[in-house]
Formats: structure tokens, sequence, C-alpha cells
């Protein structure tokens, strides 16, 4: 047994005098009071609750997400939009329906005069005067412009207790706006997003759903920085600069959704969503373009046909494989065809938990 003084640890001993687990592994084990491994056929008997929707099945109770966008393509513009829908029980397409739940908005580059005019301009659309009552109660601001005090940064821990102290009672869904905005180091590898990966979990234990805005790269085609970022969120959405003229009073751009944790076969694989204001009022068009689609999925077949791999395909149409491998599944490309193009496909795929 070796000495304690040197900073190794020592095996305890049982009345019998045989060794045990070393005191170290006993004094975790205690540490973590009421907290152990559990049987399979313990676990399966539990009775877990449902995930609580905060729209539709996506954004649920202390899920954590992420929406990421080239810069002035709008993605401010939709992250309000479905913050405001979860505050005031109103529906977004495709998402659902939000729950009337308390959300947190944090912004951390706009001026307050612009987020004060686009949120008017926002509820402006609603004509319902109770959930515009209910947006009024529930819709809380964090704005770095308007506070008086430096409120602190995400990636270091006297920053993240400052702003769960700003969180109100009942908070269910923060929204990070954005994530280069609200870091204080400047860089986006893995160990810069560690701190802010620990934070993120503290949140989800205490039931708090986080969906972080994010710049993509240069290239347009992912988010900016560490693939890291991926590693624990439950969705992922992706815009990208719709190919139709930009209408001069608003954007669109395209939504694809590049990571789901669950299967949502009721969401479409990508859609368009067009955000313009008029007299004042913000408006919200939504467009499955299922005609596109049925083209894309026979291209796509084509191009399966003369031996293409689906990391080459995705690449071509600018989406990820797994998009591609969801498309081949869904129009059932023959399994000849398919196989030529295996080992590229079982390369360069995605696998989502």
């Amino acid at each position: 047994m070796r000495n304690q003084t040197t900073g190794a640890s020592s095996a305890a001993t049982n009345p019998a005098g045989q060794a045990t687990r070393p005191l170290a592994v006993q004094e975790r084990k205690r540490s973590f009071k009421g907290l152990r491994s559990m049987p399979l056929g313990d676990f399966l008997c539990l009775d877990l609750p449902r995930d609580t929707p905060l729209l539709g099945e996506v954004i649920t109770r202390g899920s954590t997400g992420m929406l990421s966008a080239p810069r002035g393509l709008g993605k401010s513009l939709l992250s309000l939009t479905m913050g405001y829908a979860v505050a005031a029980g109103k529906s977004v397409r495709p998402w659902g329906k939000g729950i009337a739940a308390v959300v947190v908005y944090l912004d951390g580059e706009m001026h307050a005069s612009t987020l004060q005019k686009r949120l008017g301009q926002l509820q402006r659309r609603d004509t319902d005067p109770a959930t515009q009552e209910l947006a009024k109660a529930n819709l809380h601001i964090i704005n770095r412009h308007l506070a008086s005090d430096v409120i602190g940064y995400i990636d270091d821990e006297e920053g993240q207790h400052r702003i769960e102290a700003l969180l109100p009672e009942g908070c269910a869904l923060l929204i990070i706006d954005n994530l280069s905005a609200w870091t204080g180091n400047g860089r986006e590898d893995a160990s810069s997003f560690a701190p802010i990966k620990k934070w993120l979990g503290r949140l989800r234990a205490q039931g708090i759903a986080v969906l972080m805005v994010h710049h993509t790269g240069k290239r347009g085609g992912d988010q900016r920085g560490t693939s890291v970022h991926e590693d624990m969120l439950d969705y992922s959405i992706l815009l990208s600069p719709d190919k139709r003229a930009k209408p001069r009073n608003g954007t669109c751009f395209q939504v694809q959704h590049t990571k789901l944790r669950e299967l949502h076969p009721d969401l479409p694989e990508l859609f368009r969503v067009a955000i313009t204001t008029e007299d004042g009022v913000m408006g919200y068009r939504y467009e499955e373009p299922e005609t596109e689609n049925l083209v894309r999925d026979a291209e796509i077949a084509a191009l399966f046909g003369k031996g293409l791999t689906g990391e080459e395909i995705a690449k071509k149409f600018g989406v990820s494989p797994s998009t591609i491998s969801r498309v081949k599944a869904r129009i059932k490309v023959p399994r000849k065809l398919a196989a030529t193009s295996e080992a590229g496909d079982v390369e360069g795929s995605e696998h989502e938990d």
C-alpha cells in the first residue's frame, strides 16, 4: 500500500484483510450521495416524464440548440420570431405552437432603439390582445447596450453567474444572440468552448432551454468555429441565402435542420422563410418548396446512378451528407446503385445520436 503523504491513493482493507476499492474512489462515491448506476431492468421501469414542448416538439424544456447563418441574413429576426411565439403562445411554421412560457432574449449586439423597433414591428403582427399581453409579460430583454454596468460573458464563471442572476423566475427559454458577442476571449476552439459547454449543462439541469445564435464560417456552409459546438445540441438550424431575389423590404432564406436528436417526420427537410416589414408590421411567410424537392430528388437519384457518393452529392447541393442519406432512403435508391457509393457514404455521413 502506497504512502498517502506522497499524494498517491491508498487502498482500504475490509475486516478480513482483503483489499477493497481505493479510498479516493470511496470518497467520490460518498460525494455523489443518492446517485448510482442502475441496472437496465430498473431503468426501463422508471416512470419518466415526457419532454415538455416549448415550440412544437423540437424546442423543449432543457433542450440546447443552435441557429446559424451568414451575417445580415436574418438570424436575429428569426430567433426573435421564435422567442415571441414561445412567450405569447403563438404558432410559427413549421415548428408549431408556443406554450406561453417565460423567454429571455440576451442581446449582445443591437442598439436598444433598434431592438425596440424590431419588437414593436413583431408585436404589431399579433392582432390578438390576449396573446399580446402574454408576450408583454413573458418576453424579457437583456440588452448589453442598455446595461449601466458590465454584464459579463458566458465563457467565464463570473459572467455566467451575473447573467443567471438576471434571469426571471420560471425562465423556460434563453436565447443568446449571438455567441460571438457574448464570449470574451475571441477564440472559437474546443478549449474556449469548454466552460460554455459546462454552463449549458447546468442550465439544462435547471430545465432551462437554450437557443444560441451564431455566425456561419466564411464559406457559409457550417457554423463558425469548433465542431464541439454540435456535441451537446439537440437540434441545429442552418440558414442559407435563397437563390431568388431578396425582397426590398426584408430578407428571405432557406432553412435546413442539420441536426435533430429525435425523429420528426412531419418536419420538412428544407423550406423557405421570408421576413418583411410593411407599414411598421413585420410579416412572416413560410414556404415548403415541394415542387423543387421533387426535382431535386430526381437529380439526386440520377447522380447516385452515375456512381457519385453521398458526400459528393451533398457538396454539389450545398447540404449535409445526412440530408442526402434521408433523401436516398425516401426515394428508395436501388440497392445496386446505393452499393456503388456505400464506402463514400459511410466515410462522409454525419452520425446523429
